[in-house]
């Protein structure tokens, strides 16, 4: 697992998401942005199993 802080997460999402990574790669999963308390989320699953945490802080 890696954790990254992100400036903008929804900037990033979307940047993600015009990848198309999950037609790339089959393994590769792009859960939707969470909102939590102390801020948002967002996250990958890479095609090597690896989950990646990218997170803008409050």
């Amino acid at each position: 697992m890696l954790f990254l802080e992100a400036a903008d997460v929804s900037r990033f999402w979307n940047e993600l998401l015009a990848l198309d990574l999950p037609a790339k790669y089959e393994a590769v999963r792009l859960p939707p942005i969470r909102e939590l308390d102390w801020g948002r989320e967002c996250f990958v699953h890479d095609p090597s199993g690896v989950l990646w945490h990218f997170s803008e802080f409050r």
